[in-house]
């Protein structure tokens, strides 16, 4: 079972500023996600129209995602 590690949450608000909330402290994962992310969204086929905005949610590949989390702040099970 896939259990979360870090999570980074982006929030548009209506006066055009953008919050970003979750793991921010650990720059180096925080911007690997974002990278990964954004490939994802601009690689990903059959993009929403305008009149469907939102489209459905998309899960980056673990083969895609080129950055580990630092082990001294998120203690990771090693497998077995």
């Amino acid at each position: 079972m896939k259990k979360p590690v870090a999570q980074l949450t982006l929030t548009l608000m209506d006066d055009g500023s953008m919050s970003i909330e979750g793991n921010v402290g650990d720059v180096h994962l925080a911007l690997g996600m974002l990278d990964a992310a954004k490939a994802a969204v601009g690689n990903r086929l059959g993009r929403p129209s305008i009149l469907e905005p939102h489209g459905a949610g998309l899960t980056v590949p673990n083969r895609e995602v080129l950055v580990n989390p630092n082990e001294r702040i998120y203690k990771l099970p090693q497998p077995t």
